[in-house]
């Protein structure tokens, strides 16, 4: 299947969304509220070193934030992802903090195991379809150790199939409009930023979201010997429920591990 159609929105690649935003994702996104699932994460740790690894790094806020909550302990940070642009951004930032790889996480993780695999706001769900999602589950899956925790933060939709059109950002000499369209029934959303500058020629920043139900999380997970360990609305433990807008999940190994292929054809 081509690109175009696993991402749902025609010219979308895998290194799409993280080369559109790198530019800006720091100061757009920099009161985004996941500072709960960053002190999960620390919670999750054992007191000695860990491994750790962070599906879709972007520009390394996470990992540098995870960082410094650990800043005691001498833990090994592994960041990946599909996006050069975010890459470069989180190698400014993190130095040698961390051992950052440049790889679609649905085919390949890095050797050996860990205590720790996460990934943050939605960026489990920006995979394109069911086959990527469940590959990354299937590899994370030969990541674990038997105690470790593989987590992830994402939104939960809600309503029915609508477009949208809204203004994001507006100053006297710039406006940033969102415009998205909202799939329940294939559960996708794709969209477009789009930055009018006084100037300087129109800019577009396009994202894809396709999200799992909290069940289509569990059987999946149970079909890469995970099980769901905890389904919580944010990073403190609040329960989810029908209501919960958003849904951090964490899952764990069901069996003793086995040795898995780490790439995926």
């Amino acid at each position: 299947m081509d690109e175009d159609r696993r991402f749902g929105l025609p010219g979308f690649g895998p290194s799409t969304y993280g080369d559109s935003f790198a530019d800006v994702y720091d100061d757009w996104y920099a009161d985004l509220g996941d500072g709960d699932v960053i002190r999960a994460l620390a919670d999750l740790l054992p007191a000695r070193p860990a491994r750790v690894l962070e599906l879709g790094v972007g520009t390394g806020r996470m990992l540098e934030a995870l960082a410094d909550l650990r800043r005691d302990t001498a833990d090994d940070l592994v960041g990946i992802d599909s996006s050069p642009a975010m890459l470069d951004r989180a190698r400014a930032r993190l130095g040698d903090r961390a051992t950052l790889l440049e790889g679609d996480f649905s085919r390949f993780l890095p050797a050996g195991r860990f205590d720790l695999v996460f990934a943050g706001w939605n960026t489990f769900f920006n995979l394109p379809d069911d086959d990527a999602l469940a590959s990354c589950l299937g590899l994370v899956s030969g990541a674990l150790d038997d105690d470790s925790v593989f987590l992830f933060d994402a939104v939960v939709p809600r309503g029915g199939s609508a477009d949208h059109v809204g203004v994001r950002s507006m100053t006297a000499d710039r406006v940033v409009l969102s415009v998205s369209r909202l799939d329940t029934a294939s559960r996708r959303i794709t969209g477009q930023f789009v930055e009018l500058a006084d100037g300087a020629p129109p800019r577009l920043r396009p994202w894809s979201v396709r999200w799992w139900t909290p069940d289509e999380i569990a059987a999946a997970a149970s079909s890469a010997g995970l099980t769901v360990a905890a389904l919580w609305s944010d990073g403190t433990g609040a329960p989810f429920d029908e209501s919960s807008e958003r849904m951090v999940v964490q899952l764990r190994r069901t069996a003793p591990h086995e040795e898995a292929s780490r790439v995926v054809s």
